[in-house]
């Protein structure tokens, strides 16, 4: 008999007398499923182990008690008997249900480790922040406080999917064949290549994507999988889902600057077009702002907060830029 079969077999001494590891059962389970004389060994094994009641051998004399179990199983192979099978069936009918229970539960945490172990997850608090995390497609993800990510060690093989929780910045390889998923508790974002940040931090009441580059789509489900609503963003927009429903909305820039100035009293410019600041202005101090074309495409970074009056952000924005403001009535000029 070969090593490996000794080796099997001393396994299966274990796993019938109740001393077998999980990892054991494991390795051994999975040997078994390879091919039907795997099968076959271990029914026979298993037949002639419990007819003849074989107590666990001491470390010593494993040998010898496997080379007694192989004996038994010849003699039941050359003398085949009909007259055992059923009457024993019938003895040891509870034996046999508790037998298979116990496989079923070996499967059972074999799939567990199996699973837990085909999983990659990385927290925040275990990478450095000043750097992204790089996902196997190169897709890049910036942790933004606490948050954590996890995905299949299979991942951009057939597909490329991620559990999120938490917020991050992605940047998200291009692959056409093989769209990126993102899925946050009951909320799918969908991308094939793009830039955003994504907001889904546990027991929020909103989960929300900002759209910077490329299109994503948001696909909310209820508790059974089945889709609630689906819609598709633009650059500039943003996606929010509102947790206790799944419902679904777009929100524009200025819209979303309202909001949060609403809520958080700040209007924060991080790198931002001076067309869409000037937009942003008109929206919530309902106002007209004239600017010219020229500057449009200039970019600031400021922080106001409801204290500072219209006047003196629109005098903060023309000092950046060396120009003056010209005030008539409800509009304003910048020249």
């Amino acid at each position: 008999m070969t090593t490996a079969n000794q080796q099997y077999d001393a396994m299966m001494m274990r796993y019938l007398d109740g001393q077998c590891t999980d990892e054991e059962a494991f390795v051994l389970l999975s040997w078994i499923a390879e091919s039907e004389a795997n099968q076959t060994r271990f029914e026979e094994f298993k037949r002639v182990w419990e007819l003849t009641a074989f107590p666990m051998p001491d470390i010593l004399n494993v040998e010898a008690a496997l080379d007694a179990v192989n004996e038994k199983i010849e003699a039941a192979e050359t003398h085949e008997t009909k007259t055992v099978e059923m009457p024993w069936l019938k003895r040891n009918y509870k034996y046999v249900a508790s037998l298979a229970a116990a496989l079923v539960v070996a499967l059972f945490i074999g799939f567990l480790v199996k699973s837990s172990d085909s999983t990659v997850t990385m927290a925040s608090n275990d990478w450095n922040a000043e750097t992204p995390y790089l996902l196997p497609d190169g897709t890049s993800v910036a942790f933004n406080g606490d948050a954590q990510i996890a995905y299949s060690k299979h991942f951009n093989e057939n597909a490329r999917a991620v559990d999120f929780e938490g917020i991050a910045y992605f940047d998200v390889t291009k692959d056409e064949t093989k769209p990126f998923v993102i899925h946050c508790d009951g909320v799918d974002v969908e991308v094939l290549g793009t830039t955003f940040l994504l907001n889904a931090q546990k027991e929020a009441e909103q989960y929300y994507v900002d759209l910077f580059t490329g299109k994503v789509r948001m696909t909310s489900f209820d508790q059974k999988g089945n889709v609630i609503s689906t819609l598709d963003l633009m650059p500039g927009e943003r996606g929010v889902c509102h947790v206790a429903d799944g419902q679904l909305k777009v929100m524009s820039y200025p819209e979303v600057k309202e909001e949060e100035l609403k809520r958080d009293h700040v209007l924060d410019f991080n790198d931002v077009r001076l067309a869409t600041i000037v937009e942003t202005l008109e929206y919530i101090f309902e106002i007209k702002i004239d600017l010219p074309e020229a500057y449009s495409e200039e970019k600031l970074t400021a922080r106001f907060t409801d204290h500072d009056a219209v006047d003196e952000v629109l005098e903060t924005i023309a000092t950046v830029f060396g120009l003056k403001v010209i005030k008539t009535d409800n509009a304003y000029q910048i020249r």
